[in-house]
């Protein structure tokens, strides 16, 4: 007997979006955001207004230009390797730069924060924290970490140069 496919099943939208007490719900992101929040509030926003989906269509240019030292800035680390293979792999599987990606992720990068933000609360809620327990909570858990981003701007800078040297070298090679 043939089984019926189920329809892809679609992450649950955050419980954020419908709270009643929104003015709380923005206090909390713009703690966990730290600099810039109004930028990430704008995007929770029009990601409410919406179906919920952080792939709701939105440009960063310190994605598209830092590519995945924003989301080690930002503490995306598995947003940031994920950035950091992606290209890497795709360009070897297929050709090319693996620019794609880095527009994809430029695309993507708020909602993305925006999701890891809801979450935070979330998990908050459901470990009961309360008043500047929660605070700190979120606080720590958001954020930037001018360390790791710098750690990865260094890597992302490195690379560059490394292409150079090698594109250099190829040229010397080719031209003798």
């Amino acid at each position: 007997m043939a089984r019926l496919r189920q329809p892809p099943r679609r992450r649950q939208r955050s419980p954020q979006f419908d709270a009643p007490d929104q003015y709380r719900v923005r206090a909390e992101l713009a703690t966990f955001f730290g600099p810039n929040a109004h930028v990430y509030i704008d995007m929770y926003d029009k990601m409410r207004a919406g179906d919920g989906s952080w792939a709701c269509r939105s440009w960063s240019w310190p994605v598209f230009f830092g590519s995945f030292s924003w989301f080690f800035y930002r503490k995306m680390y598995g947003a940031g390797a994920v950035m950091l293979f992606v290209p890497m792999i795709l360009s070897y599987l297929v050709g090319g730069t693996g620019t794609g990606a880095w527009i994809f992720f430029a695309m993507v990068a708020k909602g993305l924060y925006v999701d890891a933000a809801l979450a935070r609360i979330t998990k908050a809620d459901q470990m009961g924290l309360q008043g500047a327990d929660r605070h700190d909570y979120l606080q720590r858990a958001g954020g930037v970490s001018l360390a790791a981003g710098l750690i990865a701007g260094l890597a992302y800078f490195s690379m560059f140069v490394l292409v150079a040297a090698a594109a250099v070298v190829r040229r010397h090679h080719l031209g003798n």
